[in-house]
């Protein structure tokens, strides 16, 4: 027996009352479609909970019209989660969906009054997930009913390694947790002046230490994002990065070293980041210039945004704006001319190619042109050869970082910075 039925029990419970009605459900090859209903409590939020209390009701009534005689509509082991079971050596399960999607799009009838309900759609089959019994396809369905819901789109269909995939992302969510203020560490790459290849400042990168292993942020980034550690983890590494600059400027002779910190727009979007950023400054008697705020061409920032607001206030406060990757899409432009950016990093795989391409000489020198029209300072990233830089030198570059500089390392492991 699954685990969803041993635990819920829920669908003994719907084919005993279908085998009571006179009814039986024995698929060859069964199909799951489950539907979450009202998935972002938008219709609880706007009209309450006694309102919300008929969603389940009017779903599966209006489910079993969509689907008549094709398939067996059970309230599901969730509330406001249908469970549409089907043969899929009779039925199309593409047309199914169709059918409901259809009826979905429809406002139901809920307590006397027609209310859109937004719905998500979850499918799983025998012959794409590899099994025939009903529990597991139900938790299958589950599992892509929980990707529609993520991903944003209308419905989502399980594979045999979905189950598996979700699992292991839920295990990497609660590690990451238990990590937040003490396995995550920073790493250190250096920023330097082009033209006398003096240290600048440094780019503080993230790592994890999970179980003896160090993983860089493609390991866990996209996890953090989608959940809310990716706050609380932001906020720790400002505070360590600061303070590691802190550190290495007291008494320092040579000038003060700066520190370039990476923001994703949900980190900017958060309202506690900026005074966050204030207290961690004023109690390390730090400037605010000390901190660039580093946000990626990738990270597509909409304009009049919580994080637009974030960023124009971080540099009001003194802090240096610097646009990452730029050259990878078409957003940095824009952010050249509408933020406050004082810093463009040049995206490594246009400066790598600066050398052995005409046409990306010519877009890397206007992009510099560009730069320096708008007193914007213009780093090169990716330098891996000493011979790279005159020709980087040439079109106007500024700060440099790279490989041949320096590579990512623990604080304890630079020598005099």
């Amino acid at each position: 027996m699954s685990e969803l039925q041993s635990d819920e029990g829920f669908l003994a419970d719907g084919l005993a009352a279908l085998a009571a009605d006179g009814r039986s459900f024995t698929p060859s090859s069964p199909g799951v479609i489950l539907v979450v209903l009202d998935h972002s409590g938008g219709l609880i939020a706007a009209r309450g909970f006694r309102e919300a209390e008929t969603i389940g009701s009017a779903g599966l009534a209006a489910l079993r019209t969509a689907v008549g005689d094709r398939a067996v509509v059970l309230p599901g082991p969730l509330d406001r989660a249908p469970v549409v079971l089907f043969d899929t050596d009779v039925h199309d399960p593409g047309d199914l969906v169709a059918a409901l999607l259809d009826h979905l799009a429809l406002p139901l009838e809920l307590s006397g009054e027609a209310h859109f309900v937004q719905s998500r759609v979850g499918l799983a089959t025998a012959a794409a997930v590899g099994t025939t019994d009903l529990g597991d396809l139900v938790h299958a369905a589950f599992a892509a009913a929980h990707v529609a819901m993520e991903s944003g789109v209308l419905v989502h269909e399980a594979t045999d390694s979905l189950v598996a995939e979700t699992r292991r992302e839920a295990t990497l969510r609660t590690a990451m947790a238990r990590a937040v203020r003490g396995d995550f560490e920073l790493h250190y790459q250096p920023i330097v002046d082009l033209t006398t290849a003096r240290v600048l400042g440094y780019e503080s990168l993230l790592r994890w230490r999970s179980e003896g292993e160090l993983l860089a942020p493609p390991a866990f980034l996209a996890a953090a994002e989608e959940t809310s550690l990716i706050l609380p983890i932001g906020r720790v590494g400002t505070r360590v990065a600061l303070g590691q600059a802190a550190r290495w400027n007291e008494g320092r002779a040579d000038g003060p070293l700066f520190m370039s910190v990476n923001y994703s727009a949900r980190q900017l979007s958060d309202a506690l980041l900026l005074p966050h950023v204030e207290r961690v400054l004023d109690e390390l008697a730090l400037s605010a210039s000390t901190l660039w705020v580093e946000i990626t061409e990738r990270d597509l920032i909409n304009f009049g945004s919580p994080a637009t607001r974030t960023i124009e206030a971080l540099a009001e406060l003194g802090c240096v704006i610097c646009v990452d990757d730029l050259g990878t899409g078409f957003a940095a432009l824009r952010y050249l001319a509408d933020l406050p950016v004082s810093v463009a990093k040049v995206d490594r795989s246009l400066v790598c190619a600066v050398g052995e391409d005409p046409s990306i000489r010519s877009i890397v020198g206007a992009v510099c042109d560009i730069s320096r029209s708008l007193g914007i300072e213009t780093v090169a990233e990716g330098i891996e050869h000493e011979d790279q830089i005159p020709q980087l030198r040439e079109l106007g570059f500024t700060h440099a970082q790279g490989f041949h500089f320096g590579r990512p390392a623990p604080a304890a492991d630079l020598v005099n910075p």
